[in-house]
């Protein structure tokens, strides 16, 4: 018998990087920066498609590592909070630690090249050099 083991691991290696999806187009980083930086303090923002991206996309997602992996579990009773025209939804993301960088593993919606939802498909995201 025994179940799957979802999300073992989260319990194991405290990640401080969460990943948060649905967001208006709207948004910027500095909006995002302000939200929940209330919750601890942020080591580091991405915001994807970033602030001065040309084209219009209908949704962006947003990575934030926060210094305390504390604040990923306050963060989560986010999700589903109204923000600007729809609900955040955020979740945990697993790191992998390098010798230099931070790596993280998401499972997104959402894809970074073009403007449309090509279902989930996991992508990179490097932090630090």
């Amino acid at each position: 018998g025994g179940g799957f083991g979802l999300g073992l691991g989260f319990g194991l290696i405290p990640t401080a990087v969460i990943q948060v999806t649905n967001l208006s187009s709207a948004v910027t980083s500095e909006l995002m920066r302000t939200l929940f930086s209330f919750l601890g303090e942020i080591e580091e923002l991405r915001l994807y498609p970033p602030d001065n991206t040309p084209l219009a996309f209908s949704s962006k997602v947003c990575y934030i590592k926060f210094r305390d992996p504390s604040s990923v579990g306050v963060a989560q009773h986010l999700t589903n909070t109204v923000f600007i025209d729809r609900a955040l939804i955020v979740v945990p993301c697993a790191e992998v630690m390098q010798p230099t960088r931070t790596v993280v593993m998401c499972n997104t919606t959402f894809d970074h090249r073009e403007n449309t939802v090509l279902g989930k498909r996991p992508c990179l995201i490097s932090f630090g050099s």
